[in-house]
């Protein structure tokens, strides 16, 4: 699954329909009893599913901001935390 939006359009991220799509994907791709690593920073923002079989799905986001994926995850009954390992910067997020 990937983004809809453009990678190429600078306003999606000031565009409110653009970041209610990108809520409604998130909600799509989020399932229970999965793990899920929000990379909330630079131009791979987004978020990734851990598959039983180890492998990860991601999808990327122009228009979400860290802020509102981390509020949506807690929002749908996950809880997020930072990785052990210093040099990442994805949280892990598990629902609770």
């Amino acid at each position: 699954m990937s983004s809809t939006l453009d990678a190429a359009n600078p306003t999606a991220k000031n565009d409110p329909a653009a970041v209610e799509s990108e809520k409604t994907m998130l909600l799509q791709f989020t399932k229970p009893n999965t793990t899920y690593l929000v990379e909330p920073l630079g131009v791979n923002k987004g978020i990734c599913r851990v598959e039983p079989n180890g492998q990860k799905t991601c999808v990327k986001f122009l228009a979400l901001e860290a802020k509102q994926m981390f509020t949506f995850m807690q929002d749908q009954g996950f809880f997020c935390t930072m990785a052990l390992d210093p040099k990442e910067t994805a949280l892990e997020c598990r629902r609770v």
